[in-house]
């Protein structure tokens, strides 16, 4: 396996991720008919018409054609990191389908199912692992289709997995479980991916450099954070203004719009969203990190 790039790391990766998805499918999915998206789901609807055939098995086989399309499209290291993870998926679904499912409240089995499917996920997203089910196809589909984002052709095919459902158990609250799950399973990922450790950056521009390094001063002794000043032009009237930045957490939102309307009420503030900081005044830097493109010259 070291030939195309495997190590043991990115193994155990593979193995921990995909017990974890199989895990999330045989205690609360599969038994509470809860088709949440992927290859996983479309198994789930076709063990649920034909009981003989088993969940894991629907989840490979439809995945054959896939793989097919990615060689040509990904090349062969990429199509085989897909295979293997495909095939750990679909082995562990089937050998822990004995395991007794663990509630039959939907409700509660699509939230605990969805939080268990992301924290899966977010391991293989740590590992680099290459995509499989929906994932993979989504990625090869937007080849085809370059208008449409990835995510977007992700929440298409989960769609129509989730319609699929409906159409199958003839319970539209079938495909508001599975929708359900799909949102727990995407907000827990992210959650691990880019952790707990959020905050708010101020960008505020500021009539001078006085004013800046006053209103600065303010922040600084009344809330102890970081300021960063830096020269900007105003492109409409063609003069030199300054910007301070500076990040802080959610629960002094308010006291830092205070401070500007107090110290500064002329100013222009911005305020964004970050999932993660690192520095001084936050936690260290996070072991987890968003996963890379894969291409096809890159290996596990």
């Amino acid at each position: 396996m070291k030939k195309y790039g495997f190590s043991l790391k990115s193994l155990a990766y593979i193995a921990v991720g995909n017990l974890g998805l199989a895990l999330a499918m045989d205690l609360f999915f599969t038994a509470n008919g809860i088709a949440a998206g992927g290859f996983g789901g479309v198994g789930v609807i076709v063990n649920f018409l034909f009981p003989k055939i088993s969940v894991g098995a629907v989840i490979f086989l439809i995945s054959v054609p896939v793989f097919i399309w990615s060689y040509f499209r990904q090349g062969l290291a990429y199509t085989l990191s897909a295979l293997l993870s495909t095939a750990a998926f679909s082995v562990f679904t089937d050998l822990l389908d004995f395991l007794p499912c663990l509630t039959y409240n939907k409700l509660l089995a699509a939230i605990c199912g969805g939080a268990l499917y992301g924290l899966a996920g977010a391991v293989l997203v740590r590992g680099y692992v290459a995509g499989s089910g929906t994932d993979l196809l989504a990625r090869l589909l937007v080849t085809k289709f370059r208008n449409v984002s990835l995510g977007t052709m992700v929440l298409i095919c989960d769609m129509i997995v989730i319609a699929g459902s409906v159409a199958a158990f003839g319970d539209i609250e079938q495909g508001i479980y599975a929708a359900g799950a799909i949102a727990v399973c995407s907000w827990s990922m992210d959650k691990v991916i880019h952790g707990f450790n959020t905050a708010v950056v101020f960008e505020i521009i500021t009539p001078d450099e006085k004013s800046a390094r006053d209103l600065a001063d303010v922040i600084m002794e009344r809330i102890d954070r970081g300021v960063t000043l830096i020269p900007v032009e105003g492109m409409y009237s063609r003069t030199d203004r300054s910007m301070l930045m500076i990040a802080v957490r959610p629960k002094q939102i308010y006291e830092v719009k205070d401070i500007i309307h107090e110290a500064a009420p002329g100013s222009f503030a911005v305020m964004l969203h970050a999932n993660g900081v690192i520095g001084e005044g936050f936690k260290g830097l996070d072991v987890t990190v968003p996963v890379k493109d894969i291409s096809e010259e890159e290996k596990l």
